[in-house]
């Protein structure tokens, strides 16, 4: 059978609003030497859905998007300076619309066509020139492909120049009628939404006119979902996906995110997959130890039916990729994994993530199950639908235990690892400066953060710490990439003009015990070893964190970091690959 073809999955995925998915099939593809400018226009637009405009900017330059004479690849130059216009202080906003706008009816004079004259009009309007955008509203609504639209976006042109034109009743008409279309995607109706959004935050008079629209193109929320795990019982089963389905009728999801064992989260997939909905698989550690530990118990014919949800999901992935050591928290890292992954999805999409839960009401004391999750859920602020799952049977067959290992314990805590670039070309003369300069402002940000620093330890140009929280860890890191991102001349003379502190972040679950050696506290794992493989591969001056440490810290209501997707990345010493991030102050556009 032949290879399916790359730029067909990353416009699939695009249009689906999974944008990681996407840039990562063009990026993958155009590693194994499969240049188009098609991935490369797909790669940058996946980054800018993602928020993260300058480097969407720089990877169109790099890539020579530019001298392509593509109307979709040149207009692109235009939606990037929107986005920057969207991000910007109020005394530059205007000029940025403005070169947007410019961009945008470059193309559109070159070769007409409804989306580069729709955008162009509406960067006027956001610019503060209105007749310009009236005059192309105008032209734009007798195109014939807009006067009599045969698609989604087609017919959402005609609302967007109907809005610019002040004609509400006509506004509305189009996006009723566009959302219709068997084309309005996931992806494509997100796209129309943060667009109304951005007309009624800049021209705020339109905002009634907006409003209606916007309900009607509101994305449906990402679910996260959980439950009790059961023995097979078709009764109870039937009963069950019944109340199920009639939670997702009135739900309405796209997308959702959870694990796969027996019971609930089974009955959920199925129900997902049905509806030909995405389903993101979330487990808490290796495949087939899970199926021992939570797929088996419930009797063998679960592991058919995780087998075949499994092969139908859209994607997999996995908290962690080591097996079960008896740890039940590796079940509540894994759930939170999942929870933040369908938060960041959700802020692409510019949507509310909700979890649906089948649990029981019960005093629950467990570190890790369901009522657990929804716990964790509802303090954050989020809402949970809840479902009673009746009359089953939660006597499994569970595996014998697995003890822990005598004087340890298991947490989840975040790490840093960082070095510097550079190090090993300083001069015997310069190690002295190295150690108060850098290494001193890193130990004085470590300083101020008390007893939220559970160990820390330094060798060489090297630094190790253990932080209570995502929050905390990120504060730090950000705070320590300010401080040491100003590198002495004489250093810099020595170890080159690329030299810096590079640094990487994780978080997972972590044994602490006492170290014979330093007489004191430790922490050690197959966590601290993956973390310890990141500062590597970062460049200097960045921090890179993993995609388990992006999505718990997405589980915070507060917002106050940026994490911009960069890939997948093949760690130092030959120790896997993963999805990274780069982390980054979280800007007003941002919040916005």
């Amino acid at each position: 059978m032949a290879a399916a073809d790359p730029v067909v999955l990353a416009d699939d995925a695009l249009s689906r609003g999974d944008n990681l998915e996407a840039y990562d099939i063009a990026m993958s593809a155009r590693e194994e030497g499969i240049e188009t400018p098609r991935l490369a226009y797909i790669a940058t637009l996946a980054l800018a859905r993602m928020g993260d405009t300058n480097m969407a900017l720089d990877f169109y330059e790099q890539a020579g998007l530019g001298a392509i004479d593509d109307d979709d690849i040149l207009a692109l130059w235009g939606r990037l300076k929107k986005d920057l216009a969207e991000k910007a202080d109020d005394d530059e906003r205007a000029a940025l619309f403005a070169e947007a706008s410019k961009a945008y009816r470059a193309v559109y004079e070159n070769r007409p066509s409804y989306y580069t004259g729709i955008n162009a009009a509406t960067t006027a309007l956001l610019a503060g020139d209105r007749p310009c955008a009236e005059e192309l509203a105008h032209k734009i609504l007798e195109d014939p492909a807009v006067a009599k639209p045969s698609g989604f976006y087609a017919t959402a042109t005609a609302a967007e120049a109907n809005v610019l034109l002040g004609r509400a009743s006509e506004a509305y008409a189009a996006i009723a009628d566009a959302v219709s279309w068997s084309d309005a995607s996931v992806g494509s109706k997100a796209s129309t939404f943060r667009q109304m959004m951005l007309i009624a935050k800049v021209a705020p008079d339109m905002a009634e006119t907006i409003a209606p629209l916007l309900e009607a193109l509101r994305p449906s929320p990402v679910l996260v979902y959980t439950g009790h795990m059961f023995v097979a019982d078709a009764a109870a089963e039937a009963a069950l996906a019944e109340k199920i389905e009639a939670a997702l009728d009135a739900l309405n999801p796209d997308t959702a995110y959870g694990a796969l064992a027996c019971g609930a989260d089974i009955i959920v997939a199925e129900a997902i997959l049905r509806r030909g909905l995405e389903l993101h698989v979330v487990l808490p550690f290796e495949r087939e130890d899970f199926v021992t530990q939570s797929v088996r118990p419930g009797g063998e014919a679960w592991v058919e039916r995780f087998d075949h949800c499994l092969e139908r999901a859209a994607r997999v992935s996995y908290a962690t990729d080591m097996g079960y050591i008896g740890d039940p928290n590796m079940f509540s890292y894994g759930s939170a994994v999942a929870m933040g992954l369908a938060r960041m999805r959700a802020r692409h999409l510019r949507t509310s993530a909700v979890q649906l839960a089948i649990a029981q009401k019960e005093n629950n004391s467990l570190p890790a199950g369901t009522n657990s999750d929804v716990g964790i859920w509802q303090r954050l602020g989020h809402h949970s639908e809840i479902i009673d799952p009746g009359a089953i049977d939660r006597k499994l067959d569970r595996p014998p235990d697995i003890a822990m290992p005598e004087g340890v314990t298991r947490v989840a805590h975040s790490m840093i690892f960082a070095d510097f670039a550079g190090f090993s070309k300083l001069s015997e003369a310069a190690l002295p400066l190295f150690t108060s300069e850098i290494l001193g402002r890193a130990g004085a940000v470590l300083d101020e953060y008390g007893d939220k620093v559970l160990y820390r330890n330094s060798w060489g140009d090297a630094l190790y710490a253990v932080i209570a929280t995502p929050i905390d860890a990120a504060e730090i890191v950000l705070k320590l990439q300010r401080q040491v991102n100003d590198v002495p001349e004489l250093l810099r003379d020595c170890a080159g003009s690329n030299c810096g502190m590079r640094i990487g972040l994780h978080h997972g679950p972590i044994y602490r015990g006492h170290d014979a050696v330093t007489m004191r506290t430790s922490f050690f794992g197959t966590e601290v070893t993956r973390t310890a493989r990141i500062e590597p591969v970062t460049p200097t001056g960045e921090v890179y964190a993993t995609e388990a440490f992006a999505a718990i810290l997405a589980l915070e209501t507060e917002q106050r970091f940026g994490t911009h997707y960069v890939g997948r990345v093949q760690l130092a010493k030959d120790y896997g690959e993963l999805a990274m991030y780069k982390l980054s102050p979280r800007d007003s556009g941002e919040a916005a």
